[in-house]
């Protein structure tokens, strides 16, 4: 779902106190507007200026809040120099910079999930992911799926199988090093995560790169995009 936010400025006359009182009365009704995800409030108080940050799961429903906004704020004593914008969200820069534009108080789907993954992690073809490989031995392709899994279908050669829940803590540098995989020792290693179809695979790249690391992609289309490019498959990945 594509967020649209409102950018609010204007000058304010009164003191921080006065101001901060201002806001805190203001801030329930806000937060029970129809369709905010959420705002940030915010303040320069040497500049003397003010606003806030509005982000709306409806493009309408941010218009209709903007024009109430524009009339009140017009009409509140010690308020100028008002400037209210109206922007969209690009949603795969906003993803992979951990952009808080979805409201989170809902259930989130496999899809929602996957979706965000997706738009946050680079991806490559079954060639490209090839070529990588050959000229960065270095790279570590990951079959983030259970192994039976992959006993089944057969994976990418040389990709080893850390299925999608061991990742939480074998690329985590905080657990007891007994519970850590060494290969995910160097977060700038380049890594390639992978499933049957994509999606998966995504998820666990974002996991990787939400976990710190620098370099990691998704093999577009999973490892069925691999099988239908012609290319070999082994049936077990190593672990």
């Amino acid at each position: 779902m594509t967020a649209h936010m409102l950018q609010v400025n204007f000058n304010f006359s009164s003191t921080r106190a006065e101001y901060e009182a201002f806001c805190q009365s203001s801030a329930a009704p806000i937060a029970g507007i129809p369709d905010l995800n959420w705002k940030i409030w915010l303040m320069n108080e040497t500049e003397k200026e003010a606003g806030g940050i509005y982000c709306f799961a409806e493009a309408d429903a941010a218009a209709a809040f903007a024009r109430d906004l524009e009339t009140m704020l017009h009409s509140t004593p010690g308020l100028s120099k008002l400037s209210i914008k109206q922007f969209g969200v690009l949603e795969a820069p906003t993803a992979i910079t951990r952009g808080p534009v979805t409201r989170t108080n809902g259930a989130v789907t496999f899809g929602q999930m996957a979706a965000t993954a997706a738009a946050a992690i680079p991806s490559l073809g079954p060639e490209a992911t090839r070529q990588r490989m050959t000229e960065q031995p270095d790279t570590l392709v990951i079959d983030v799926r259970d192994a039976a899994d992959i006993v089944a279908t057969g994976t990418v050669p040389g990709a080893v199988n850390l299925s999608y829940g061991a990742l939480t803590y074998l690329a985590d540098s905080e657990v007891p090093e007994s519970w850590r995989d060494p290969r995910l020792a160097d977060r700038n290693r380049p890594i390639i995560t992978t499933c049957i179809l994509g999606p998966l695979g995504a998820m666990g790249g974002k996991l990787l790169h939400d976990m710190g690391f620098t370099d990691v992609s998704v093999l577009e289309g999973g490892v069925q995009a691999w099988i239908d490019a012609g290319l070999p498959v082994v049936k077990n990945g190593s672990s």
